[in-house]
Formats: structure tokens, sequence, C-alpha cells
């Protein structure tokens, strides 16, 4: 068996035994570059997106998984209809209120949503006929990347979330800065009662513990946790009430 054929079997082996990755119902495709990997495909979830990522860079003799995965969208909707939803939604974020917005179709037409003077920021919003949008532009922080990226996500028909933002001046990222990210994340979501949930965060290890009203809010909060740019990895030791 050459090693390509190795490498591949070995990552398909540890997508099959990953409880968040069913590969019956969401296929993944591996393809091997000597130690580089690539996924691609449609999964459940961000969980099973972004398990899937780490399963397969913790095969033996991979170095690097380029992800191309695709979450299943909650809504299927065409690119300018996201687009729209993820121009809104920055639009109304108290923490934009002084940023640029600009949404790009697929035309390359530009619609300034917002054009504050003075302007703090830029945030470009264009969306990849699959389903993927871009953000590019400069924010003034990390937790206002992060939030901006998180906001693409929560739009029902987003498939994936490509943060081009910079950060002007530029911040040093740390265990803070993803931490808060998270909280405010989680305050944020109206779906989860976070009122009992304590967020921890180490090397870039995200914690859950506490409380949670149900076994969906659980789920939930794992997502939000994962949608956070720069997340490592997200321990869920959540205790519903409700199971379901």
């Amino acid at each position: 068996m050459s090693n390509h054929h190795s490498v591949v079997d070995r990552v398909r082996a540890a997508l099959e035994v990953e409880p968040y990755v069913n590969l019956h119902k969401y296929p993944i495709r591996i393809h091997a570059e000597g130690d580089v990997v690539t996924l691609s495909g449609t999964v459940e979830d961000i969980s099973a997106k972004r398990r899937a990522v780490l399963a397969a860079a913790a095969v033996a003799g991979v170095r690097e998984v380029i992800d191309g995965l695709r979450v299943e969208p909650g809504t299927p909707m065409g690119q300018d209809e996201i687009l729209m939803h993820v121009r809104d939604a920055l639009y109304a974020e108290p923490a934009f209120c002084d940023y640029r917005i600009v949404a790009i179709n697929h035309k390359d037409e530009r619609e300034v949503a917002r054009d504050p003077e003075p302007c703090r920021g830029e945030i470009l919003v264009t969306v990849e006929e699959d389903g993927r949008v871009i953000l590019g532009g400069f924010v003034g922080g990390l937790v206002d990347r992060r939030l901006a990226e998180v906001l693409a996500w929560w739009v029902a028909g987003s498939t994936d979330v490509k943060n081009d933002l910079r950060v002007e001046p530029p911040e040093e990222d740390n265990d803070g800065e993803i931490l808060e990210a998270v909280q405010l994340t989680l305050e944020k979501d109206h779906a989860v009662d976070h009122n009992d949930v304590t967020v921890s965060c180490r090397d870039a290890v995200v914690s859950l513990s506490g409380g949670i009203p149900s076994g969906t809010q659980k789920r939930l909060a794992e997502h939000d946790a994962w949608y956070v740019n720069g997340v490592r990895d997200v321990v869920n030791q959540l205790v519903p009430v409700d199971p379901t």
C-alpha cells in the first residue's frame, strides 16, 4: 500500500470513531499530498467540522490539515440572500455602530450599508456560491474581529466563514481574548441561557461547565464556542436539566 493510501486510510479510520462525525450520513472526501491532508464535503454542524479537522490532525504522519468542509445550512439560501442577512446582522450590532459596512454581491456590486464619520473600521462582506462568507477590511480589536465572524456564522444559510479582517493597530492574542469573545458570544445568543454557565480557557482550549436548561442548549453553547476564531478545542461539561 502506498503512503498516500495509508494516510488517507488512517484519517478515514480516525473520522469513523469520532463521535461528532457521521461519515455515513455526511461523507467526507479525504485527499493527501504527502503529509498534507485536505478534507472536503458537507458536515452536520460546526462541532463536526472542527472535530473532524482535529481528528485528522492527530493522525500519525499528518503535518497539516486543510479544512475545505462546509456546514449544512440551517436554511438553504442564495448567496445574495446570505449576504443581506450578514449585512443586516453587522448593521444591527451596537459594537459596529461606528464601522463602515459594505456588502458586495455576486456581480461585484457594492452597497454601503453604513458610512459613519469618523469611522473606526470597515467590514467588507462577500459570499461565495456555495454559501461561504468572506469578511474583509479592518477592525479595532480582536473581540470585534471574532464577533463579526460569529454573526456571520449565525446566519442560517452560511456554510463556512473565512475571516480576513485585520486588527488595526495589531493586538497580541491570548487566552483572555478568546475567553472574552466566547463569553460575549454566549451572552448574545438568545437561544442559550448562559446564567449558570462557567467558561474558562487555557492554551486556546475552552471549557464549559455548570448547568444549562436542556441538551439542545448544551449543544448550542458548544457550537457558540466553536464559532469563535482561534479556539483549538472545546471541552463541554455542561449538565442539562432536561437531557433532550
